[in-house]
């Protein structure tokens, strides 16, 4: 078994935030735990040349089968020396990951999204349904990753 691989990694800036709410042009009679639906979902891009990953992770509420609020953002890592850290093996169509990064990059970006939805629906009627916390190795496991290694 290798060693522990000691990975240096900052987040760089949130950017790319999308904001939609409908919450004036909508009759939300009966909004309550039971009918207003949550999904959620987190996608990431691993870009080699830059040595960097985006984690964007997005939330949508709807009742009454409608979308009544929908957040994401893009949550831009810095990851030195990057290829020492993930070898895509482009044959294969598989990724290496000699360290367990993804954890802490998808857990932050999601806790951090749920922070920025909590801002935006204060005195809303969501206000009342904070995002549901999720544990990491279930946001980890839904999450869909792509490779860019051009600039």
């Amino acid at each position: 078994m290798e060693g522990k691989i000691n990975v240096k990694y900052k987040l760089l800036a949130i950017t790319d935030e999308h904001c939609f709410s409908k919450f004036d042009d909508q009759d939300l009679t009966g909004l309550n735990g039971g009918t207003l639906k949550f999904q959620y979902k987190i996608n990431t891009i691993i870009k080699m040349s830059e040595d960097a990953i985006l984690v964007i992770p997005g939330v949508k509420f709807s009742f009454a089968d409608k979308v009544v609020f929908e957040e994401s953002a893009v949550f831009n890592y810095s990851i030195p020396n990057l290829d020492g850290i993930v070898v895509v093996d482009k044959e294969n169509q598989r990724i290496n990951v000699k360290a367990d990064i993804f954890p802490s990059l998808i857990g932050t970006a999601y806790n951090s999204l749920r922070g920025i939805v909590y801002m935006r629906t204060i005195g809303t009627p969501l206000a009342a349904y904070p995002v549901p916390m999720i544990e990491v190795n279930t946001l980890v496991e839904k999450n869909g990753i792509s490779v860019s290694e051009g600039a």
